[in-house]
């Protein structure tokens, strides 16, 4: 390849035959409707699909030039990712979108709004998604809180999955010591950029809608491996940084752009009885045995929360929780040699965290219970000044 490109959109790939050639095609669509005197290249990093994924990749027509390739190491999302960074920055591109293989709700507008600021000097673009109550989980319950405690900025969605990021910004990443192979790479993004002073804004991309999403009606098969990688990443972050996790810091606006029009986002059906008795057998069978870190006055609380008797009377306090995280995050600084059981327990309480938030907003509307994870915000801010010092 020897001229030079200026656009390079990644797609990452595993196993997404029935999706993968409309994404190409709206991405091929949105780079000649948006930026036709650029030249843009389409780079499809797959993760050793079973299927016709990338055979169909291959067929696709477009007026974009397009590579597909298997991604390097590993399987794992953040090693897709690191192959994309890879090529573009041996073709030169001035700018990078990552955009997911599974997209079902994608439209051309979303390149402009992921690619354009890039090109007017910022070096992030994170998604703002509309999103129902219960989507989110790590995001809402861990993710977002911490993140904003820590660092200030106030990205809504740390783990969006799209974003837009400049050669500066990927030339950062790819040197960086924890760059991850798995689910961890969104939050590495979002925190390197705000640990590293990189120029941020947020794109509201409208509704995420995605073909894996069918996998979170068992949280076996997707959310709890997600749950232990991007939890692991932000442990191993948080201590990396922690000279400017444990700083003061103030609120750092981040401004949002992108499409107007707000959609209503399908309705997400959580299995609260589900989360009480994972929360209640776990506690039973490993916090009981395995504890290593918290504290009587927290394990006190959380046997009282172990013996409520149904839905009705179960409690998870939004202080309680983000207490937990702190302690967890002040043992890992001191001793790492424990972090699958950290994040094992992290789990198990998460999960009674998570059922507690439901039977909270059960009858509340999207605002309503977007002041709800505010209040989780407020706490993880005020024990960050009592615990994370």
């Amino acid at each position: 390849m020897k001229d030079k490109i200026d656009i390079v959109v990644g797609i990452c790939t595993k196993n997404v035959e029935d999706t993968i050639e409309g994404v190409i095609k709206v991405v091929d669509q949105g780079l000649n409707d948006y930026f036709p005197e650029k030249k843009s290249l389409i780079i499809v990093s797959d993760g050793f699909s079973k299927d016709h994924t990338k055979e169909r990749a291959n067929k696709t027509v477009t007026r974009t030039q397009k590579m597909v390739l298997d991604q390097v190491g590993k399987i794992g999302k953040g090693n897709g990712v690191k192959t994309i960074f890879i090529k573009a920055e041996e073709v030169g591109a001035e700018a990078v979108a990552l955009v997911d293989g599974d997209l079902t709700s994608i439209i051309p507008e979303w390149l402009k709004h992921l690619v354009q600021p890039i090109l007017t000097g910022y070096d992030l673009v994170a998604p703002f998604y509309i999103r129902h109550k219960y989507d989110g989980v790590i995001t809402n319950h861990l993710a977002y809180p911490l993140t904003r405690a820590l660092y200030g900025i106030s990205i809504r969605q740390p783990i969006g999955g799209e974003y837009g990021l400049s050669a500066k910004m990927v030339k950062k990443l790819l040197i960086h010591p924890l760059f991850p192979a798995e689910f961890g790479i969104d939050i590495f993004i979002t925190t390197v950029a705000a640990c590293e002073d990189m120029k941020m804004i947020e794109a509201k991309l409208g509704i995420k809608s995605h073909d894996s999403t069918k996998d979170y009606k068992d949280p076996k098969v997707l959310l709890v491996p997600m749950f232990n990688q991007v939890t692991g990443s932000i442990l191993d972050l948080t201590i990396f940084y922690k000279d400017f996790s444990k700083k003061e810091v103030g609120d750092k606006s981040v401004e949002r752009i992108g499409i107007k029009e707000v959609e209503t986002p399908k309705e997400v059906v959580m299995d609260i009885s589900g989360y009480i008795n994972d929360f209640k057998n776990g506690y039973d069978k490993i916090i009981k045995l395995k504890n290593f870190f918290l504290p009587a006055k927290i394990l006190s609380s959380l046997d009282k929360i172990y013996k409520s008797s149904g839905v009705e009377d179960f409690n998870f306090p939004i202080d309680l929780w983000a207490q937990i995280v702190y302690y967890s995050l002040n043992y890992y600084e001191q001793k790492r040699d424990r972090k699958e059981d950290i994040l094992e327990i992290l789990r198990i309480l998460w999960q009674g965290r998570l059922a507690s938030f439901a039977i909270e907003t059960k009858d509340l509307g999207v605002q309503q219970s977007e002041e709800v994870i505010q209040q989780q915000v407020k706490a993880f801010k005020e024990y960050k000044e009592k615990m994370w010092q």
